[in-house]
């Protein structure tokens, strides 16, 4: 059995997705994705305080909410039972950083649909996902898919990109682009189109 640790890092040239022992950091690759050569880097991830003060802050705030929603309520009716204090914490362990699918868009002969941002599992890592179905009855060659980032209250949060060296016809490729700004909140298209 290997006892490699393993990082994540992306390509300088298409940011496609790599995966690499940390022992190979620095090391010059040629791209699965893009065929170009690029120096293998990790990620740099959040730090542990940072990211419990966020977590901390964000419990804090939907208690807040939650009794505000409960006063408001109260007015309205008379008999709303309230939540004991560790019952309401226990409903904000840890934020969820999702968003509604989107419709489906149609676009350059791509259909693309139910982009959302998923937070992995025992991880600080969210992704833009969705899927993107090639419409056509060709091939499509080094498809290239970004999608621009905005944070709680709509400004712009910067972008994520994924890329696929090829998409047959009609065939469907689920996209997961890394979103490197943790202020993220919503994600849409903002192009996709063939590279080469």
């Amino acid at each position: 059995m290997s006892t490699d640790i393993f990082v994540k890092g992306e390509c300088g040239h298409c940011a496609g997705h790599l995966e690499f022992p940390a022992a190979a950091a620095g090391e010059t690759i040629e791209c699965p994705h893009c065929g170009q050569s690029t120096k293998l880097a990790a990620r740099r991830l959040l730090d542990k305080s940072r990211l419990w003060r966020g977590l901390f802050i964000t419990a804090i705030i939907a208690i807040v909410l939650a009794a505000v929603f409960a006063v408001t309520l109260g007015k309205r009716h008379k008999k709303i039972p309230i939540l004991p204090a560790t019952a309401k914490t226990n409903l904000v362990a840890a934020p969820i950083i999702a968003t509604h699918p989107t419709d489906e868009i149609i676009t350059n002969e791509f259909s693309i649909s139910g982009i959302r941002l998923e937070k992995t599992t025992n991880s600080s890592l969210v992704y833009v996902t969705g899927k993107v179905r090639n419409l056509t009855d060709r091939q499509r060659f080094g498809v290239k898919l970004e999608c621009s980032l905005f944070d709680a209250n709509q400004l712009a949060a910067g972008t994520a990109t994924d890329y696929q060296r090829l998409l047959n016809p009609h065939e469907e490729w689920v996209f997961q682009a890394l979103v490197i700004n943790s202020k993220a909140a919503s994600a849409r298209l903002l192009t996709i189109a063939e590279t080469q």
